[in-house]
């Protein structure tokens, strides 16, 4: 699961190649038909936002604040362009720059770029009537204005869709299905993303439940199975909402915490205790539970491997269980 800083600067590198693409097309068509003098002006000012974003990228700056000077930085371009050469053309380009700015699936860019649209068509139509719109009267220019709206509305219900989609397929690719808890990948990537944070401790608590195949063999699998889901339930009660609960399988469940002091994990794994003490009542039936906790600390994050620490958890889980039985 990519972080969203990743996703956006990944956008951000991807609505700049095809900008400067763009750019570099019109450029060679203009040189070609009209000459080299065509190009100038605006290719100065091209070569300053260029290198402005070029910079943004390779520093890795604020990717969201990149992803606004990026969808500015069109607009502003667009507004000079229309300005020193208020053509047809340079106006239909200028339309462009809303679906671009969809390509980050935000709500915010959108509307941003749609009403910069919508002003520059009112711009356009206002200051350069006699060169862009020689046959359009008043009321023809309302529909241009409702072109507008009307793709701004359309791009907004497009991401919405694309975003409902996009979240139920991250949760079947990521999500336990009967429990909710995560999955083996979605704990891996939570793990790396961790590392690269720089995280100043990382603990993993290995939980495995006591005499699960006892219950599914006198109650059935599908009671079996709302117990996993109720045990998940609590198991999430104890925990903050920057720790992860994953399902590694069966009736085997790992949390992944970080920057914690040494002290937590035991202290967490007793208030998982307490909350697995309760009794579970399914189809009327009292439903005794407990588990065997183990858990792996490390501070030294940059150098741990997930593999490493789940087996050590799961030794001092299988320690544990033994003094339990004992």
């Amino acid at each position: 699961m990519m972080s969203s800083n990743k996703i956006i600067h990944r956008r951000n590198t991807i609505l700049f190649s095809i900008i400067t693409a763009y750019y570099l097309t019109q450029v060679i068509i203009n040189i070609f038909i009209e000459g080299f003098a065509s190009v100038f002006p605006p290719a100065y000012l091209f070569m300053v936002f260029g290198l402005t974003i070029l910079v943004l990228l390779n520093k890795k700056v604020n990717p969201t604040i990149t992803m606004y000077v990026i969808v500015s930085c069109m607009y502003i371009y667009f507004f000079y362009l229309l300005t020193d050469s208020p053509y047809l053309v340079n106006y239909l380009f200028m339309w462009l720059a809303l679906p671009l700015s969809a390509i980050y699936q935000n709500f915010q860019v959108v509307l941003l770029a749609g009403f910069a649209s919508v002003i520059l068509n009112f711009y356009a139509f206002f200051y350069f009537e006699k060169e862009i719109f020689p046959n359009v009267g008043m009321e023809d220019f309302v529909y241009l204005v409702l072109f507008g709206v009307f793709v701004t509305v359309f791009l907004l219900i497009f991401i919405y869709k694309v975003n409902n989609t996009n979240g139920k397929l991250q949760d079947m690719a990521y999500r336990d299905p009967l429990t909710g808890a995560a999955n083996r990948l979605m704990l891996k990537e939570k793990f790396e993303q961790l590392k690269d944070a720089n995280s100043p401790s990382i603990a993993l608590l290995f939980i495995d439940m006591n005499g699960f195949k006892r219950i599914n063999d006198t109650y059935g699998h599908e009671v079996g199975d709302q117990l996993l889901e109720e045990v998940a339930s609590r198991l999430n009660g104890v925990l903050r909402e920057s720790d992860l609960l994953c399902r590694l399988g069966g009736d085997e469940f790992v949390t992944l915490l970080s920057n914690i002091d040494h002290d937590v994990p035991e202290s967490i794994s007793q208030r998982i205790q307490q909350a697995l003490d309760r009794p579970i009542i399914k189809n009327e039936q009292k439903v005794e539970v407990s588990a065997s906790i183990g858990w792996s600390y490390t501070t030294d994050v940059a150098q741990v491997d997930l593999d490493q620490m789940i087996n050590e958890a799961d030794r001092a889980m299988y320690h544990a269980k033994g003094s339990d039985l004992a």
